[in-house]
């Protein structure tokens, strides 16, 4: 069975659960971090909440010291941070800072899309168009975005692992597969913004399907760009991000 913040029904009511990539080992260490992680990015703890060892302890059936090296892991991918004598929270971003992280994304991401273009085996990409049309099918369905965004971070984390080890280990290890900050879902909160995003995932999944590595960047970019002028109100670097109209306009001929 898949871990609780796994456990999706889509909003057609039907069963579309695609479990996640998984970070890391198999160990309960590594599953708690990623319950965790995932719980803060589908907004469930909010910035600034706590992160209390006890009742994580109690209500996930582990150890404090399994509690403590998970948070710790938390704190190196830059959703919480543990402050002493006070305990962990999560993170709460300042805007310079979520300005600054999504901009590390944008590049990072392309990267990783280059790569995919690259090195993706046929089943990596199968992987990514997996998440690629779940995107779609929540988006025609409108459906919720704690839904859109659980295949969202799905869709990254499948990226990643198909550009290789080293990018898979960064973000394993140190930062969150996806930009977060307390507006991080605002861009999917509709399903016109949905349907934009779904075809600005497809636009990726297109060029890495045509093994292009420069359109596979590209459009990459447009996707984190496209994030960051929806929820923070402005673009960051060298593009903005266009409409995404539909599958057909953002296909790579």
């Amino acid at each position: 069975m898949l871990p609780h913040a796994y456990r999706f029904f889509m909003s057609c009511g039907h069963s579309h659960m695609i479990p996640l990539p998984p970070v890391g080992d198999a160990s309960q260490t590594s599953r708690l971090a990623d319950e965790l992680a995932m719980a803060i990015h589908l907004g469930q703890l909010a910035p600034g909440a706590p992160l209390r060892e006890v009742e994580i302890a109690d209500s996930h059936g582990v150890s404090r010291t399994i509690v403590r090296a998970a948070l710790q892991r938390l704190e190196a991918q830059g959703l919480a941070e543990i402050v002493l004598n006070k305990g962990a929270r999560v993170k709460a971003v300042g805007s310079a800072s979520t300005a600054d992280m999504i901009e590390l994304h944008a590049a990072v991401t392309a990267l990783a899309a280059r790569h995919a273009a690259e090195r993706a085996t046929p089943e990596q990409v199968a992987r990514i168009g997996q998440f690629a049309d779940m995107l779609e099918h929540v988006a025609e369905d409108a459906g919720s975005p704690e839904e859109f965004q659980h295949l969202r971070v799905g869709f990254a984390r499948s990226l990643f692992e198909a550009a290789g080890p080293v990018l898979a280990e960064r973000f394993r290890s140190a930062a969150p597969v996806v930009p977060h900050h307390a507006r991080a879902m605002d861009d999917i909160r509709t399903p016109a913004g949905q349907a934009e995003a779904a075809a600005l995932a497809r636009a990726v999944l297109a060029a890495i399907r045509a093994r292009k590595p420069a359109a596979a960047g590209a459009a990459a970019e447009r996707l984190i760009r496209r994030h960051a002028e929806h929820t923070t109100g402005a673009a960051t670097g060298r593009q903005t991000a266009r409409p995404a109209a539909s599958r057909k306009a953002q296909t790579v001929a």
